[in-house]
């Protein structure tokens, strides 16, 4: 799978470090706390969560979803498992796939690149983003469970 530089999708890869593939840091490190002081206020409805149900990073946060209670406070959209061209693709072209209702966004490379256009790194799934807004919360599972609960 390949990944953004400067905003346009590329079919490079990610530097490995001695034949190893080591994650960049994350450029989105926004949480959400209960009292807002972070930028981002727990409010129902206000945040939607990108997961592909093959990934076991992203099938944690919707673990985590249902055990919290959060399914109808979360709306997510789910990748489909076998169209990875241009990374996570959204269609409700295979059973629990389902098309990015929030943004339109047809491939989860084009969320990041609503939130910053000009980003250059991977597309990875749990993403959450601020319904309305063009911003975007960490991707790293544990991350995402941080974003979606208010301290």
């Amino acid at each position: 799978m390949g990944m953004l530089i400067d905003g346009k999708w590329t079919d490079k890869r990610p530097v490995e470090v001695a034949g190893r593939f080591v994650r960049p840091e994350s450029q989105f490190r926004s949480f959400v706390t209960a009292d807002g002081s972070s930028g981002f206020k727990a409010e129902p409805g206000r945040y939607h969560l990108y997961v592909a149900y093959n990934c076991p990073w992203a099938h944690r946060t919707l673990i985590f979803r249902k055990l919290k209670g959060l399914e109808d406070m979360i709306s997510i959209a789910s990748a489909m498992p076998n169209d990875r061209a241009e990374g996570w693709h959204f269609s409700n072209g295979f059973p629990g796939a389902t098309q990015d209702e929030v943004n339109g966004c047809e491939w989860l490379h084009q969320v990041y690149t609503l939130a910053k256009p000009h980003y250059t790194g991977t597309c990875t799934v749990p993403m959450t983003c601020e319904i309305g807004a063009q911003s975007a919360m960490p991707s790293l599972c544990v991350k995402s469970v941080r974003a979606i609960l208010p301290d």
